[in-house]
């Protein structure tokens, strides 16, 4: 019997642009970054995957200007890097290290899938399991719109300014993860970086 072991990392950091036209300010608290590593190593974890519920929690917070403008509003969304700049192709996980040979396929992005969801369930595609294919998907949590629902409404996508303070269920997200990588895949650690933007709208 042949066993393979494949170590996957990724890394989940947090952006958000500065200079606001609408908002006062938009933040993400707290900023900083998140390292977490999932080991396969015996048939159960091949066959049933791993899910890491609440691996990291998003708390939002947009501030209105002194003088509140009626345009504030904001979005949210997920991207992934792969290193593909240095070769990696882009619907493959980044290689660190084989253990072997190597002569099957590196890991798709596709096998590790989140779910975002809040009280309110605000995030479009909420408690769903959703994956990126390529470097080149975006996954919207709160969709780049002009529409503005206002902060208290608990409804899909509220976008106008308020804090996870002060509205908890609708400003504070919750990243879930299941990566299942079957056994078609070279032993080895690969890593993978997810970045979430939060910008104002304009």
């Amino acid at each position: 019997m042949v066993k393979k072991l494949v170590s996957l990392m990724f890394v989940l950091c947090c952006n958000c642009i500065t200079a606001q036209i609408y908002c006062g300010s938009v933040s993400i608290v707290p900023n900083s970054s998140v390292n977490q590593i999932v080991v396969f190593d015996d048939f159960t974890k091949y066959n049933g995957g791993i899910t890491i519920n609440s691996v990291t929690r998003l708390r939002i917070k947009v501030e209105d200007k002194a003088i509140p403008d009626p345009l504030c509003s904001w979005n949210l969304k997920m991207y992934i890097e792969n290193n593909s700049g240095a070769g990696t192709p882009i619907d493959q996980w980044e290689e660190l290290m084989l253990y072997g040979n190597g002569d099957s396929n590196n890991p798709k992005i596709n096998v590790l899938q989140f779910r975002v969801r809040n009280i309110c369930s605000t995030s479009q595609g909420d408690n769903t399991f959703r994956s990126f294919q390529d470097t080149n998907d975006i996954l919207d949590i709160i969709f780049d719109t002009m529409t503005i629902i206002p902060a208290g409404s608990c409804t899909p996508n509220v976008n106008g300014p308020g804090s996870y303070l002060t509205n908890y269920d609708e400003f504070n997200f919750d990243i879930d993860i299941r990566i299942n990588p079957g056994f078609n895949f070279n032993p080895g650690i690969f890593n993978l970086n997810i970045r979430f933007r939060l910008e104002e709208n304009i």
